[in-house]
């Protein structure tokens, strides 16, 4: 076996030892890719759970103003009697 065969050779395994690493970095980013998609729609489901319970919260917060509203026009009506 010659030099050149060997020099070949090294180059063809280092070839594959790059393509390797490079498929290994590959799936390495689609894991991370696909965990980051998992927690956006976790994060986005969370967020319309939140926006409900405010929708929630904001429309007792408005019958509360109603109710005090004719609270005071009835204690005005009561007074001006």
């Amino acid at each position: 076996m010659d030099m050149s065969m060997i020099v070949s050779i090294a180059s063809i395994f280092g070839v594959c030892l790059a393509y390797l690493s490079f498929m290994k970095d590959k799936l390495k980013g689609a894991e991370e890719f696909g965990k980051l998609q998992q927690k956006v729609h976790q994060l986005e489901q969370q967020a319309r759970s939140n926006e409900n319970r405010f929708q929630k919260i904001e429309d007792k917060l408005d019958e509360i103003q109603q109710t005090l509203t004719r609270l005071e026009t009835l204690i005005l009506t009561k007074n001006n009697d």
